[in-house]
């Protein structure tokens, strides 16, 4: 060969070697993958109990799915069963839930473990956990959806909304008989106020709360100012109607009648401040109310 002939021979056996390398390194890196994916889809059943070959079959090509379709790798879909496990869901209840926690936490920009928080707690405060793996999905979507929904509504993430459910909001809408829908809208109109987060869930417990001791304890005053915290059957009204109530009762108040009003109708100090932070959003809770409901995918 001549001069050309061998620099560009070199060239070729320089290019081949750097061409091996590369499958080289793409198989190595093929290979840690298939170890962290085994490994993950190892921890995750190990704390699952006796799960059969089908199911788990089954649970490593939803994994591998989420790894095609979501942000996420499969090997993160396969860590999430671990999240799902730990949350109380049996392997069944996992493989159903998983993709719908990997859409959730693609929507709210929150890594899985987060996401599997933030939904399985959410949902189980709201009382809509449940053993039937087709319904507890049902219900786990509809959560999500809502929160997500909730999120580009109203000025607060998903994790806001979240955390006001789990501190407070959730357990006494539960015990209200509240809807996922209504309880969600109030904190829409708290996070507008700028009343976010844990704090919004205190702020929504406390309302709740002091309307219903207040309305049994100043029955008379509540009359004089026509505002009704329950309806005929004795269940407690929308919060937007109750508070449209109170917006036509201080219709034209100065800040010292409100106080005095709200003083007389048995409300203290606490619940007075966020009392007041919810006048002026009765019809924004109805917006926001209808807009949840229209909530899905």
């Amino acid at each position: 060969l001549n001069r050309a002939g061998k620099k560009s021979f070199r060239g070729l056996k320089i290019a081949a070697a750097a061409g091996g390398l590369g499958v080289v390194l793409s198989l190595k890196r093929i290979a840690s993958q298939t170890v962290n994916f085994d490994k993950a889809m190892h921890n995750s059943l190990s704390i699952m109990g006796d799960v059969s070959s089908t199911m788990e079959k089954d649970m490593v090509k939803a994994a591998r799915k989420v790894g095609r379709e979501t942000q996420f790798s499969a090997t993160q879909a396969a860590e999430s069963y671990f999240f799902l496990a730990s949350a109380g869901m049996d392997a069944n209840n996992s493989l159903k839930a998983m993709p719908t926690v990997a859409k959730f936490a693609q929507a709210g920009n929150f890594d899985l473990a987060q996401a599997t928080d933030l939904l399985t707690d959410s949902q189980s405060a709201l009382g809509l956990t449940s053993k039937d793996a087709a319904k507890n999905l049902e219900n786990m979507t509809e959560v999500g959806d809502i929160l997500v929904k909730a999120n580009t509504l109203a000025n607060a993430s998903v994790e806001q909304f979240a955390s006001a459910l789990t501190n407070k909001a959730a357990a006494a809408a539960k015990v209200l008989g509240k809807d996922t829908e209504e309880t969600t809208a109030v904190l829409a109109a708290f996070a507008d106020q700028g009343v976010k987060g844990e704090m919004a869930g205190n702020a929504l417990n406390i309302v709740w709360r002091d309307l219903q001791t207040a309305a049994l304890k100043n029955k008379d005053a509540f009359k004089e100012f026509g505002v009704a915290t329950y309806d005929s059957n004795g269940e407690m009204r929308h919060t937007s109607d109750i508070v449209g109530d109170l917006e036509k009762a201080f219709e034209g108040m100065s800040d010292k009648q409100k106080k005095a009003a709200l003083t007389q109708m048995g409300f203290a100090d606490r619940s007075q401040s966020f009392i007041l932070t919810l006048l002026g959003t009765s019809e924004k809770i109805k917006e926001y109310d209808t807009g949840l409901r229209d909530a899905a995918g």
